[in-house]
């Protein structure tokens, strides 16, 4: 990895990066993220609202390590209704790893916009939102998970385990 170089003249410019939030992995876990990320964004004030969508293939090590062989096209890999409105081509990247860093055009787009921090939320919270953290952490972002707006698909046990990792290596508040 190569550390971002900053613009020291160019003001910071902040993004909400919304992780997966996907009519797939909503579900009884999660189904309360769509409306509350919704009425964020409507209360915050970002320079830019970014998504990533997790459209597996079978190129993909989820598709031949894990075996997983679900999110390969629409209705699972949109962005959820709530949420769309938001969601353009401009500013919505694909993947078909954990992180949106490895995401084709996401860390130029970064860079074209002077973006030096990020705010993360979305689903899986264990996963995606938190290998995409690491990712930011170690290209030189300042970052925020927005905890409470962040979620694993697969229950509270794996909420849990992964705000232990974040307030233990991303979080200095510890909050």
């Amino acid at each position: 990895y190569r550390r971002r170089q900053l613009c020291y003249n160019c003001p910071m410019k902040t993004a909400l990066v919304v992780i997966d939030v996907q009519k797939y992995f909503v579900n009884e876990n999660t189904q309360d993220l769509p409306s509350r990320i919704r009425d964020y964004i409507n209360k915050n004030n970002f320079d830019f609202i970014i998504f990533s969508k997790e459209v597996n293939n079978k190129n993909s090590n989820f598709f031949k390590l894990l075996n997983w062989k679900k999110m390969f096209s629409s209705p699972d890999t949109d962005i959820h209704p709530t949420l769309s409105k938001f969601a353009n081509s401009d500013n919505t990247f694909e993947k078909s790893t954990y992180s949106i860093f490895k995401a084709k055009g996401f860390l130029n787009f970064l860079k074209k916009h002077n973006i030096s921090r990020l705010y993360f939320c979305g689903i899986d919270i264990d996963a995606c939102v938190l290998a995409s953290a690491f990712d930011a952490f170690d290209f030189g972002y300042e970052i925020k998970v927005l905890k409470d707006l962040s979620k694993s698909h697969s229950g509270k046990d794996l909420d849990e385990a992964a705000l232990k990792i974040i307030n233990k290596n991303l979080d200095k508040s510890g909050k």
